[in-house]
């Protein structure tokens, strides 16, 4: 038993001996470390640049620039697009970045502002250039056409979605739309939605087919005014003429002539006359099978 005890005694003097051993070294390397000028010297500047970086985190994270000292761009913007608009859109992305501190949630904060004035088919990105410069990425509706009602004027686009309006300019002068006028169906409720109705549909379907054709400047309005009735659109010039156009394209009556038939007939007259109308405010019927017959005569 005395003899157990004794080499327990031996094993916990040994295991002391070898930690004070190993305390000494560790003590004899530490000053001999910090001996060196240049060791003490590189760690203060460590030391140093890890003490300014947790500093200097914080407060850039805190940091708000003011609205006025932002530059906001669009990358693209149309050329079609009132350059009041596009200071309106611009003003509404500083707002959201100058609200909170610099950071990611102010882009997607501008981004949802953004998507949410209804002149966009997508907002893809709101991104920092530098420190005081936000582009922006998005796909703006494109006007294709002015729908006239009892209580104002809308644009559409090609699809028929409205956009929104506003008490400025829309769009530059100088850019020819065709007024559809006196639709069945009022406006719709929000931009972004697409207008009611066959009228307004077949009317945007007629104006795919005239779009890329010299003499369709000279096409004010589309008339929907009766579609209710027989399912017919007219054509209203400049003149003022007014050319019955008939069917939705594709969906022909009877004898009546096709869509592609009218076209060339307008082109022929545009050929001779250098107008559709011949420059004269006599109605034309160009539904006819086989001629282009002078309403009222």
């Amino acid at each position: 038993m005395a003899r157990r005890h004794r080499k327990r005694f031996i094993f916990i003097r040994n295991a002391f001996a070898s930690f004070g051993a190993l305390l000494l070294h560790c003590t004899q390397a530490f000053f001999l470390i910090f001996r060196s000028p240049i060791t003490i010297a590189w760690i203060l500047t460590i030391g140093g640049l890890i003490t300014v970086t947790a500093l200097s985190v914080p407060s850039l994270r805190a940091t708000r620039i003011a609205a006025k000292d932002l530059v906001v761009t669009f990358d693209a913007p149309p050329v079609w697009l009132d350059a009041s608009l596009l200071t309106e859109l611009q003003d509404l992305v500083r707002s959201h970045l100058a609200a909170i501190p610099v950071g990611r949630q102010g882009l997607i904060n501008a981004s949802h502002a953004l998507e949410s004035t209804g002149w966009f088919a997508a907002v893809d990105q709101v991104s920092w250039e530098d420190s005081s410069h936000a582009q922006v990425n998005a796909t703006f509706l494109i006007p294709h056409a002015r729908v006239r009602t009892t209580n104002g004027a809308r644009f559409i686009d090609a699809m028929g979605m409205i956009l929104p309006n506003r008490e400025g300019r829309i769009v530059s002068s100088g850019y020819h739309f065709v007024t559809l006028n006196a639709p069945k169906h009022a406006a719709p409720q929000r931009p972004g939605l697409r207008w009611d109705g066959g009228d307004v549909i077949a009317a945007l379907q007629v104006l795919r087919l005239i779009y890329d054709k010299p003499w369709a400047l000279q096409v004010s309005e589309i008339d929907l005014s009766n579609w209710s009735s027989d399912g017919s659109l007219s054509l209203v010039t400049e003149t003022p003429c007014r050319l019955v156009w008939g069917s939705a394209p594709g969906q022909e009556n009877g004898l009546e002539a096709l869509a592609s038939e009218k076209i060339e007939r307008l082109d022929h007259i545009y050929r001779d006359h250098g107008a559709i109308d011949r420059g004269r405010s006599v109605g034309l019927d160009i539904t006819q099978p086989d001629r282009i017959a002078k309403i009222g005569f």
